[in-house]
Parts: C-alpha cells; sequence; structure tokens
C-alpha cells in the first residue's frame, strides 16, 4: 500500500501583521509544499486561510482573522495576562491545525499553540531578545517565552543564517541536530523602469529597507554628512523604503542633510532601476537575519558596503566591503572607499557579487525545507 503524503498545517500567522518578506513567503510555501507532495492546511490563529494566497475566503474566517488579529495586539500588550492564560486558550488553535506537523513561519505564533511541540519553527534572527528596545517590552516577552518554549520542546528550527543558529545553540542551548540553516531565495524583481532624466539623475548611493532602528539610518545619514561625498563631489545619498510618520526623528535628521533623498515606498521597477544606476549599494543595519535588499544588490552587479555584523557576510563574503555600523566614522570612511574604487576592481566585485546571488534560491530553499518536514513526519 502506497505511504500518504507527509501532513502540514502552515501557521501564518505573520501575515496578521507583516506586508514584507515574510508575507511573501507565507503566500508561496504552502503551494510550494504541495507541489512536492505534501498534504497542507493553513490558519493565521482562529481563522483559516487559503494555500495559495494566505487569505480567509469566507466571512467566517474573515471576522476570525479579525478577531485573531485584536488577540495578536492584546497579547503584545497585554503579555503578563496572556502568558496566564494561554495554556486555556492554546487547544483552540491546536484543534485548528489537527495532526500532522505544524510549521511556523516565526517563532512568536508558538507561544499560542502552548508549545511548538514536534512542530518545525522559522527563525530569522533574535533581535526581539537581544535588542528589545527595537521591538517593545511586551513584544520581547512573548518572543523570549517562545525560545524558551522551542529550546524545551522537540521542535526542530529552521535559521536562515549561520550566525542565529549560532545565537540559537548559544544563548537557549539548542543542540546543533535540531537546527538546520537555510538560506532565503531572491524574489522575482521586474525589468527596471526606463531612466527618467530629472534632478535625481545625479550619481548617488542606495540605501533600501524599512527606517527601523536596526537598520541604522541615522548612522548611515551621519556618516554621509561626515564623508563629504555632496559637498566636494555631488553625491547624493538615495533611501527608498516605508516612511515612518512625518515627524519622526529618522526624517528630519534627512531633511537637514543636505544631499539626501527620502524617497519612501515606489515601485518594484523604480526599486530596480535604482539599483541598476547606483554608484553603491550601502547597508550598514546592526544585525541582518539575511538581507533581501543586499541580495537583490548583489543580483543586480551592485557594488556593496555592508555590515560585518549578522548574515551579511555569509551572504555577500568576498563581494563586497564591510564596516562596523556602531563607528559612524568608518561608515563614513568606506563610502569615500566605494566611491574611489577603480573601474577593474568595481568589476570585479559587480561580478562576484552576481555569481554569488545566483547560488540562494527559493527552490533550493523549498527544496530543503520540504526534507526537514520529511524528517519531522518521521521522527
Amino acid at each position: 500500500m502506497a505511504r500518504k503524503a507527509p501532513r502540514v498545517h502552515c501557521e501564518l500567522g505573520p501575515v496578521l501583521v507583516n506586508r514584507t518578506a515574510v508575507y511573501k513567503m507565507c503566500r508561496a510555501i504552502p503551494g510550494e509544499l504541495q507541489q512536492r507532495g505534501f498534504r497542507v492546511s493553513c490558519s493565521a490563529l482562529l481563522s483559516r486561510v487559503a494555500a495559495h494566497d494566505a487569505e480567509p475566503k469566507t466571512r467566517w474566517n474573515q471576522w476570525l482573522f479579525r478577531k485573531s488579529q485584536e488577540w495578536l495586539h492584546w497579547a503584545s500588550t497585554k503579555p503578563e495576562i496572556f502568558t496566564k492564560a494561554r495554556l486555556a486558550t492554546a487547544p483552540v488553535p491546536r484543534w485548528r491545525a489537527g495532526r500532522g506537523v505544524s510549521l511556523f513561519l516565526d517563532p512568536l505564533y508558538t507561544v499560542f499553540y502552548g508549545s511548538p511541540g514536534n512542530g518545525v519553527v522559522l527563525v530569522y534572527d533574535i533581535t526581539t531578545v537581544s535588542d528589545p528596545g527595537w521591538h517593545g517590552a511586551g513584544v520581547t516577552r512573548l518572543y523570549s517565552l517562545a525560545f524558551e518554549l522551542m529550546a524545551q520542546s522537540r521542535c526542530h528550527i529552521v535559521a536562515s543564517c549561520q550566525n542565529t543558529a549560532d545565537q540559537m545553540r548559544v544563548n537557549w542551548g539548542i543542540a546543533p541536530s535540531r537546527i538546520t540553516v537555510l538560506p532565503l531565495g531572491l524574489f522575482s524583481f521586474p525589468k527596471p523602469a526606463p531612466r527618467q532624466v530629472d534632478s535625481k539623475t545625479e550619481p548617488f548611493l542606495l540605501f533600501v529597507g524599512n527606517l527601523e532602528p536596526r537598520k541604522n539610518v541615522p548612522g548611515l545619514i551621519q556618516a554621509y554628512a561626515e564623508s563629504q561625498l555632496y559637498a566636494k563631489r555631488g553625491i547624493r545619498l538615495r533611501i527608498i523604503g516605508s516612511l515612518p510618520p512625518a515627524d519622526h526623528p529618522v526624517l528630519a535628521l534627512a531633511r537637514a542633510t543636505p544631499g539626501v533623498d527620502v524617497l519612501g515606498f515606489v515601485s518594484d521597477e523604480e526599486v530596480a532601476a535604482a539599483y541598476e544606476h547606483c554608484l553603491g549599494f550601502i547597508y550598514p543595519s546592526f544585525c541582518e537575519g539575511f538581507g533581501l535588499p543586499l541580495l537583490e544588490a548583489m543580483h543586480r552587479g551592485c557594488v556593496c558596503l555592508s555590515t560585518i555584523l549578522g548574515a551579511s557576510p555569509e551572504i555577500a563574503q568576498d563581494a563586497a566591503l564591510y564596516v562596523n555600523p556602531y563607528s559612524p566614522s568608518e561608515i563614513a570612511q568606506g563610502l569615500r572607499e566605494i566611491v574611489e574604487l577603480s573601474q577593474a576592481e568595481r568589476s570585479r566585485l559587480s561580478e562576484r557579487a552576481k555569481e554569488l546571488a545566483r547560488a540562494f534560491t527559493w527552490p533550493k530553499f523549498y527544496d530543503g525545507l520540504a526534507d526537514v518536514l520529511q524528517n519531522q513526519a518521521a521522527a
């Protein structure tokens, strides 16, 4: 008799709040697992969601989706009460999951199930615990509980980089045999939009990413001002990504710094064009669990200046220049160096970046994830 394909329940809780790379993964992973022979069901906490787009389809599930968002918000604002009540409420999402292996696309959602059990948990970084100032006390408390439960359980962890795997081992004593490192892939990217002739055709350095604290955008702007690249050479700094409120200190600093252009959210075609035409891609984050913008820049052949911390050296290897993100003067020196590279060195770094980027593919990630799930189902 043919053996039944393993059943996997995908907990896609990030779709309740997240519209970035993890959201794209939530939409893609269930279908990829189905193509690899798994029987897949999906939820976002209380709500059943579709495997092909991670959206609730009935009025009942749309109502449950909203209630799940409220539950998540309540848990992060009232973590003490939630921690006491979670074992009483955990049977509800566990019942929704049913039998089989549970796949959590973020550690946070394991606490709503009481425990990850023998499931599989994707972990990108540990900054929610290591740097609580970036996330808030309530969120940090929930993630601390999640990591403790993972350490005590029989779950298997999929880390997006070796740096994260090492931190899970050091901080929570999780055995290497329980951790698999699977680097992420490159999302499909459109062709660049035609280059427009306007004020922003001056030479520019590029940053792409949210203006959240760990991205170190204030440090980058300070370093850019210190480099005097605009005053002496007319080289601008272009910042692309979702913006905070208009009165945010980062925006005030950007407005006060000559040469800085904060474009906010733009189309994928415009981002592709920016990668294509920039003098260099700058990524001085305090920590990256993977860093998809860096990979996108490498794919486009950008010359990259990156943080020495987190996953970035694993991704860019010898195809980038590196700086200490905690030193604005070192970042400033790196900016000057990247501008002054010879054409031969720029070409070498560009070709090496494109070569390395080709190794990071989603099929490789999905195949590795399928192997982990198969092994966990058989355990």
